[in-house]
């Protein structure tokens, strides 16, 4: 039986962000365990020059970005974003620039959702307005970078000969032989 104190603490913690070091956190079962212990997000320490990072670390950031997402979880952090093409992020959380504003803004309604069937992936999205839909064989290299949930993956030849069509629907996130996945997998919500 809920108390309405024990309702009450549960509402408190749903509100507070979790602190957190980029390198702190390495994977969606760290993001998961917050979720679970109440809270609605995590605020990121520091600051990110996104266009001055290492491949690696920036592709972390994304999935980071991704997987919080998927869990229910908002990311509260700030960066520039430089030259980098971020289009394709909208339906993330942006960072908060030093000027104050945020470096992108997502539309109500955008999204980009990953699910698993038995033998393909269908993407959905919104980003651009109407909904579209595209289903990905699960036998091509490339539906591995889609499905995958490590951070910071290093591209194989293989993967990166057959990445070309993710890339035209702007369904990854790519610096250097370091790729992402961007389609949010939606997992564990807390109640």
């Amino acid at each position: 039986m809920v108390t309405k104190q024990t309702a009450e603490r549960r509402s408190n913690r749903r509100r507070l962000f979790a602190p957190v070091n980029l390198q702190s956190v390495q994977s969606r079962e760290n993001l998961v365990t917050l979720t679970r212990s109440g809270y609605a997000g995590v605020r990121l320490v520091g600051h990110f020059a996104m266009s001055e990072m290492g491949d690696r670390e920036l592709v972390s950031l994304i999935a980071l970005l991704r997987d919080a997402r998927g869990v229910g979880l908002r990311v509260s952090w700030s960066g520039d974003c430089g030259a980098l093409e971020v289009g394709c992020l909208r339906h993330l959380d942006p960072p908060r620039q030093s000027d104050g504003t945020f470096a992108w803004s997502a539309r109500q309604g955008e999204a980009l959702v990953v699910r698993r069937g038995p033998t393909f992936l269908a993407v959905e999205d919104t980003r651009h307005g109407e909904r579209r839909r595209v289903d990905i064989d699960r036998s091509e290299p490339a539906a591995a970078v889609l499905d995958d949930i490590r951070w910071g993956h290093t591209i194989t030849p293989v993967e990166a000969a057959s990445l070309h069509a993710l890339e035209l629907h702007d369904f990854v996130f790519r610096s250097g032989d370091h790729c992402v996945g961007i389609a949010v997998r939606q997992g564990v919500w807390c109640v």
